[in-house]
């Protein structure tokens, strides 16, 4: 007959790590079961608003000052954001580009500096040609045929109707080719591997 089983004894220092591990648990669940904590006051001596019970239907809605455009700051003395400032007007929303957009404007802002009294422009800066991507949304013949009569050849053109078409434009004609009809975007074109037009 097999020797009855003796419960075995644990060594030393797995007994004092298992206690050392249970007594910090025991204290951070004492800890969080002592209730809510202090609620801080105001630093200018004014007490917290006391909270407002809710409405017997249930729902949680806003006190009444703030509910008709009423000053939200009441007596708490605090103020709402500002609102954000406006966004800027562009002068030639179907540019897309950003960065193309400033050049033209700061293009023409330097022509109408330079127009002396007489109307006749002095040296301004270089027409810079651009070469741009145009996304139309129709007329395809009659933009082409405006950069035609401006002595502009389109270097390609995609669909029957609609599409887009490519070109150099110089910036000082770049803000009415945006504002022509059927015109939707007026872009750098995206980087293309050579002989992919």
């Amino acid at each position: 007959m097999p020797p009855p089983m003796l419960p075995t004894r644990r060594p030393w220092p797995q007994t004092l790590l298992l206690t050392a591990l249970a007594l910090p648990i025991a204290a951070a669940t004492i800890m969080l079961a002592c209730g809510p904590v202090a609620q801080p006051t105001p630093d200018d001596g004014n007490t917290l608003p006391a909270a407002q019970p809710l409405p017997a239907d249930g729902l949680n809605t806003l006190p009444p000052a703030q509910q008709e455009g009423g000053d939200s700051a009441g007596e708490s003395g605090d103020t709402a954001p500002p609102p954000p400032p406006p966004k800027p007007t562009l002068t030639y929303p179907n540019i897309d580009d950003s960065g193309l957009h400033i050049d033209v404007v700061e293009f023409e802002e330097a022509q109408d500096a330079a127009s002396g009294p007489s109307g006749q422009s002095d040296a301004a800066g270089e027409d810079t040609v651009v070469l741009v991507r145009i996304l139309l949304s129709g007329n395809k013949a009659e933009v082409a045929a405006w950069l035609r009569s401006k002595g502009i050849t389109p270097l390609y053109a995609e669909d029957a109707d609609y599409g887009n078409l490519a070109a150099e434009v110089p910036l000082s004609l770049l803000g009415k080719l945006s504002q022509q009809d059927g015109v939707r975007e007026v872009r750098r074109p995206l980087p293309v591997k050579p002989g992919s037009w």
